[in-house]
């Protein structure tokens, strides 16, 4: 722990006051950005979500296990996704007396075969370990909504597999 009386701080001046505090969030911000570069694959409550392939193509796991690469940003919602976002906000949330009553954010990844249907939704809030029965709760009247989203998608190019994934800010 650092104290510094006034003293101090009026012998290093605005100049050495700046490296100081620069040198204070270096040490502090410079575990995040290593362990944000080395964290590369994405879990939920049923396991691994994906593992990232390279700059543009993932391995996405199933429910059950199965992979399957896919290339990204290759499907889209047809209206964009802050009408998508708006659609799961004002459609498909019911507050409950017991819910939690803070925004957080949501993860969204929803699996679709080569003719667009959707064969798997997933959802979670990150960290894990702070997804509370009441976050389960919303993220599946989300994920009921977005299983309903048929036939308002559109792809990019063809494939097998199509991964869409988005998050956003609960209110």
């Amino acid at each position: 722990m650092i104290i510094w009386n006034h003293q101090q701080v009026q012998f290093l001046g605005n100049n050495g006051m700046k490296k100081v505090l620069c040198f204070l969030a270096f040490i502090i911000l410079w575990q995040l950005e290593i362990y944000c570069q080395n964290n590369e694959d994405v879990f939920d409550e049923f396991g691994c979500v994906y593992t990232q392939v390279n700059d543009s193509t993932i391995s996405y796991c199933t429910k059950k296990g199965k992979k399957h690469d896919v290339k990204l940003k290759q499907i889209t919602f047809a209206d964009g996704e802050n009408v998508l976002v708006d659609y799961l906000k004002k459609e498909y949330y019911k507050p409950g007396p017991g819910d939690d009553d803070y925004p957080y954010r949501v993860f969204f990844f929803i699996l679709f075969d080569s003719r667009l249907k959707i064969k798997e939704v997933r959802g979670c809030v990150l960290p894990f370990n702070q997804y509370t029965e009441s976050k389960k709760k919303r993220v599946k009247q989300y994920i009921t909504g977005l299983q309903k989203t048929k036939n308002r998608w559109k792809k990019e190019s063809i494939q097998k597999w199509y991964v869409y994934s988005f998050s956003f800010v609960t209110d």
